[in-house]
């Protein structure tokens, strides 16, 4: 429902017009479109990102980048991969530090890392990696997980070294991945609310393993297939992971003797 089509410019104070100029063109990879285009009371310089979008630096005595002993106030880019490699790379033979303190609360296809411009101005510089789409399971073969009768209609048991939940529906067996599909996030059971969350982006999920968030419509969880042995055994399948864009009847295994899940011989 949002009316702004996009974000025209960025205005940044900047105490030595020369020196910001140049880091944000060399470092950031921004064209320089010409000095003094726009009525500001100071010196200034307007820059484009690759997609339209501009940053104008004006020239001020002093500047105050964000609150003493804060780490909240900052601007992010969003970048491709390529970008971002690029921009690391760039900022690297200058000689920043481009280490990610926060490194261990990222999903695994979330690369980031901060940056300061020269007065100090705080910029995050965000891609998604290939990782964030990786089929990632443990493959450790078939995992015995317990007996039907072990597992009540509606719970949910975490094997985490498995990578996966184990569901017991009225109608059987769901294994759920673990990973988030949006960045392939760790998820987190929340039974007070009945979902699946993911700390690092937010994303929730049912039981079912749909989508339930307010963010753009992920891909439902990936399943592995179950199935039960004829002494009743409930084994997992780490081995092999199913994609899907929405839930099946299909991909349940139905709490009975024998059975397996059908959606994994197509």
């Amino acid at each position: 429902m949002a009316l702004v089509a996009g974000i025209n410019h960025l205005m940044v104070q900047v105490t030595d017009l020369d020196k910001s100029e140049a880091f944000y063109r060399d470092i950031f990879g921004f064209d320089p479109m010409g000095r003094d285009l726009v009525a500001e009371p100071g010196r200034n310089s307007l820059l484009q990102t690759n997609n339209g979008q501009m940053v104008l630096l004006v020239e001020v005595e002093t500047v105050e980048p964000f609150r003493p002993n804060s780490m909240s106030i900052h601007h992010a880019f969003y970048l491709t991969a390529e970008q971002y490699l690029a921009a690391a790379e760039r900022a690297k033979a200058a000689g920043y530090d481009i280490g990610d303190t926060r490194a261990a609360f990222r999903a695994k296809g979330q690369w980031s890392f901060d940056m300061f411009d020269p007065d100090g101005h705080r910029y995050q510089l965000q891609a998604v990696g290939p990782e964030g789409s990786e089929l990632l399971k443990a493959d450790k073969g078939k995992v015995a997980c317990g007996r039907i009768e072990d597992f009540a209609i509606g719970s949910v048991t975490h094997f985490e070294a498995a990578q996966f939940f184990l569901v017991r529906r009225e109608e059987g067996f769901l294994a759920l991945s673990h990973w988030c599909t949006h960045m392939n996030g760790i998820l987190r059971w929340r039974e007070a609310h009945w979902s699946f969350y993911c700390p690092f982006h937010a994303a929730t999920y049912d039981r079912k393993g749909l989508f339930t968030g307010h963010q753009k419509n992920y891909p439902a969880l990936r399943v592995h297939p179950v199935e039960i042995s004829q002494q009743g055994e409930v084994l997992v399948d780490t081995d092999s992971l199913i994609q899907r864009r929405d839930f099946d009847p299909s991909q349940l295994t139905p709490a009975e003797c024998g059975a397996s899940c059908l959606a994994a011989a197509k």
